[in-house]
Order: C-alpha cells, then sequence, then structure tokens
C-alpha cells in the first residue's frame, strides 16, 4: 500500500499564510522576510527574548548575542504567540501557559520547514536540509522524523484497518 504524507492542520494553516504572503522557498524564510509579511517589527538588543502588542503593532525582541539558527528558532516560537496566542502569559494559570509553550515550540518545527517546502528537502540528508533551511540539526532532525512518522497516517488508513476488528465485535 502506498502511503502518503497527510500534513496536521497547524502545518496546513502555516503553509496557506506563507503562500498568502509569497513564502515560498527556503530562501524566503529569513527572520526580516517573515517580519516583513506579517507586518511585525523585530528589535534585536541585549535581554530576553519575548513579543508583546504596543499600540496596535506586534513587536519581537530577540537576543543579539544569539547564534543565526537559534535567533531564528526563537522568532518563529514568539510568532507563535503573535499568530496563534492571545492574552498575557503571566497572568494564566501554569497549565495555560506551559500549553502555550508547547505548542510554540511544536509551531518552530512546522514554520521553519514548512509543509508546501516538503520537497525541498532530503530525507536522508538531515544536516543538508538543515543548512539549506537554517536551522538546527535538532529541529530539522525534529521536522523530518514527524514528517515519517505520519506517513501512514493516509486519511481514512486507520479507520480501514480498525473495519475487520470491529465487524467481529
Amino acid at each position: 500500500m502506498d502511503y502518503q504524507y497527510v500534513p496536521t492542520h497547524l502545518e496546513e494553516w502555516i503553509s496557506k499564510e506563507y503562500i498568502k504572503r509569497q513564502i515560498l522557498t527556503p530562501e524566503d524564510l529569513t527572520i526580516d522576510n517573515i517580519a516583513e509579511c506579517f507586518h511585525l517589527d523585530v528589535i534585536i538588543r541585549d535581554g530576553r527574548v519575548y513579543s508583546v502588542e504596543i499600540d496596535g503593532e506586534f513587536v519581537i525582541f530577540l537576543r543579539d548575542e544569539e547564534n543565526p539558527q537559534r535567533q531564528k528558532e526563537k522568532f518563529f516560537h514568539e510568532l507563535c504567540h503573535i499568530l496563534i496566542h492571545s492574552g498575557r502569559q503571566t497572568n494564566m494559570p501554569l497549565l495555560l501557559r506551559e500549553l502555550q509553550e508547547n505548542q510554540a515550540e511544536n509551531f518552530v518545527k512546522y514554520a521553519s520547514l514548512p509543509y508546501h517546502m516538503l520537497s525541498y528537502i532530503k530525507e536522508d540528508d538531515v544536516y543538508y536540509t538543515s543548512e539549506l533551511f537554517n536551522i538546527s540539526v535538532n529541529i530539522c532532525r525534529d521536522r523530518m522524523f514527524s514528517v515519517q512518522a505520519r506517513k501512514p497516517y493516509k486519511r481514512g488508513y486507520i479507520f480501514h484497518q480498525l473495519v475487520p476488528a470491529l465487524s467481529r465485535c
């Protein structure tokens, strides 16, 4: 049976937002370009990393001492908070804050190696893909693993496999 990759809803949403903004190739995945496309300001300076809304404008603060790959990953993390989350985390219950942080970490994988750009990856060469997308090997490896793990989840596959078992009940 030929299995195809089925993206998650989040992957599809990210790709649609990127495509709508003409973010189409790995070269388009720069902090400056994405910030411009999403109408965000990015300020790089000493201090902590966070995002904030000021008078209807969104700003992401990044540290200047970060290596470029790590800085990009932190940018995507904060981009998730801007695009998907709302409210101030300092006022949230701990479990809700932890949920948002976990969602943002997951978002980093999908935003840095989006679904509509999977044709650029070399599944057997994580280092090539990491360099092409300018992301860390760890993020790249996690993303490539998630692609492999979802291939068996062809729409309806699990249900069709369960039908014979259910008929015996």
